[in-house]
Formats: structure tokens, sequence, C-alpha cells
């Protein structure tokens, strides 16, 4: 039986927005999906759901125009608790609210944040995440390392598949996890009414990316001076309640359904 709880997501049209969109729809049924095109016809309708799966995904951009990401990243989650008023609402941030997030040592929920250390993207993340915090009296904020989904459109695994110049070397490490893991995932939480915590989401362990070659089944060609870029967060906090599997598992399930 579908649970009837009504379900926004804002960013529908995107990559995680759209594939939880259609995940979600399995176990509530009718879901809400916000667009630019569609905001102001939603605007002040009150949901009992909001997953929040807006924002900007391109750290090189953020980089580059600072001033845009903000609006982009923080100032709209702040607008988007005054236009759609919810029960719970549901943030999808990013693992780079932690400066060094190659250690699960380094990457703990109840760890202190040190803003200064941040690039402006994680910054702006972390902002994101601090105005729910503040404005909403139930929430779920979920930090997330790659996320695998149907319309991927750009990082290292989008260009291995594609055949384009990758820019990272091949002793990078990344944490995967995929969009209907994450729908499932959200599902969970809900359905065991837990809010107002923060969780580390990816899979167990990270995936060198030279290895991928035994995923994908065809040569590799690595740039000699990439960049080393590893991500390893800590998900032991969801991993004592959600049985998460390994980030080539992820991998894998996302491979399967292209």
């Amino acid at each position: 039986m579908k649970n009837l709880k009504s379900v926004a997501i804002i960013g529908g049209r995107g990559m995680v927005g759209s594939d939880l969109t259609r995940y979600l729809k399995s176990h509530f049924g009718k879901i809400t999906s916000i667009d630019r095109k569609n905001y102001d016809r939603y605007k002040r309708k009150r949901f009992d759901i909001v997953i929040n799966a807006n924002g900007n995904g391109n750290k090189i951009w953020a980089k580059n125009n600072v001033l845009s990401d903000f609006a982009a990243s923080t100032t709209s989650v702040y607008t988007s608790l005054f236009d759609f008023p919810c029960k719970t609402y549901i943030y999808i941030s990013s693992a780079d609210v932690y400066e060094n997030h190659t250690s699960t040592k380094t990457t703990n929920e109840s760890g202190n944040i040190e803003v200064e250390k941040l690039s402006s993207y994680g910054f702006h993340k972390y902002l994101g995440e601090c105005i729910v915090r503040n404005f909403t009296k139930n929430y779920l904020i979920l930090r997330c390392p790659m996320i695998l989904g149907t319309n991927l459109k750009k990082g290292p695994i989008y260009d291995i598949l594609h055949n384009s110049r990758l820019f990272v070397n091949a002793d990078s490490a990344f944490q995967m996890i995929t969009t209907y893991e994450l729908a499932q995932i959200i599902y969970f939480l809900l359905s065991k009414n837990i809010t107002k915590e923060v969780f580390n989401v990816g899979g167990k362990s990270s995936v060198i990316l030279r290895k991928i070659t035994e995923y994908v089944q065809k040569p590799i060609i690595f740039p000699k001076d990439g960049e080393i870029v590893k991500y390893e967060i800590n998900v032991s906090k969801l991993g004592k309640i959600y049985p998460l599997k390994t980030s080539g598992e992820y991998l894998q399930d996302f491979l399967k359904v292209l």
C-alpha cells in the first residue's frame, strides 16, 4: 500500500530530482516535480514532504562564478523554505562540506566543520544546511559523494563511458551511490520517522578509478598529469540502520540499467 503523503521535489528536471520523482512514485504515488517552468504555479502550496534536489552541482563552475553559485545553492534554499511550506524538509547536500573528504576519520556527521577551509562550492552547500536546520522543525540533511543517475552528464564515470577526456589521475578514488538507492534510503528514513538528523550517504568504501576498467570492460586513457581526487566519507551512522552496499556494487547496479 502506498503512502498518501504529499511530496514535492524541487529540481525535478535535474539528474537527481528526475530519478527521485520516478523512484519514489512506487512509495508515495503522485509526486509533484517542481522546476523553473512550474515553480510559480506551486508556490505557497503546502506539502507533507519537500525534497530539495536543486542547486548547482558543478564544482568548477562554482569556483569561477562564486556569486552565481551562492544564489543557486544557498539563496535558493532560503527561498524554497518560504515558497513551499512543509512538515518535513529533505536537503540533498554534498560531501564537499568536509574540508578533508579523503578519510572516514575526518568526515563524521557530528564533527566540526571548518568553514574557512572549504571551497566556495562546499561552503555554499554547508550554508544551505545551516539554513535548513535553523528554519525547519523536521529535516533530513543527506551529504552525498558521487551520485550516479539515469541522466548523468558530467564527472569521471560519464567521461569514461563516453570516451571523453579525463582530467583526474588513475589513482583517484570515488565513493558512489545511485539515485535509485538514494530514493530507497529517503523512504526508509521517512518510514522510521527519523528527522532532525544529518547523514553521510554513499557506498561502503570507494572505487579506485583505474579499477573501473574491470566494470566497463574497455581500456581507459588516464592523463599523466591528472589531479588525484579522493572521496571516502564515513557512512557508519547510516550503515548501522540501513544495509548499504559497496561503491563498486552501486557502480555495477548503475551500469546494468544503462
